[in-house]
């Protein structure tokens, strides 16, 4: 893999990288949701009280160009688990400032695609030789690093 800061000085397109795939344009949100869970308080079991649940998340979204021959890796997964394998993938994702160095990793834990989008966009007019794809993937869990300074 190229190093990050040498490709942040020629271009400043995205400030992340991801081991899903070299060429991904655009990542969605992160979302964590905590919903609200009925407990007692412990003196009184008609008294009820709502606690914070376990984590829940929402899928996220990728999005990337690439050249035909390099998307094989990702449709592979796809394939796979759309034919009932259980092949669950831990995907990492850097943020980078505008020096290029690593600000706060993401680490998404045993995720699978949910939905899967590909559109040929060829230059000339011919199908086939640029991809455009989305994957949507669900994930399990999430760990968060922030980077020393």
């Amino acid at each position: 893999m190229a190093n990050p800061k040498a490709m942040r000085a020629k271009c400043f397109t995205s400030h992340f990288s991801c081991d899903l795939s070299k060429h991904i344009t655009n990542i969605s949100p992160i979302v964590a949701r905590f919903p609200p869970v009925p407990a007692s308080d412990g003196r009184n079991f008609q008294y009820m009280v709502t606690q914070p649940g376990q984590p829940q998340y929402g899928n996220i979204t990728f999005e990337g160009v690439e050249h035909k021959d390099t998307i094989g890796d990702l449709k592979t997964w796809v394939k796979d688990v759309y034919e009932g394998k259980e092949i669950r993938k831990d995907i990492t994702v850097e943020c980078f400032d505008q020096a290029g160095d690593t600000v706060r990793t993401f680490n998404l834990i045993d995720t699978w695609p949910t939905r899967f989008t590909i559109l040929n966009c060829g230059a000339d007019g011919q199908a086939g030789s640029v991809v455009h794809w989305t994957v949507e993937v669900r994930v399990n869990r999430t760990d968060m690093a922030k980077e020393k300074s």
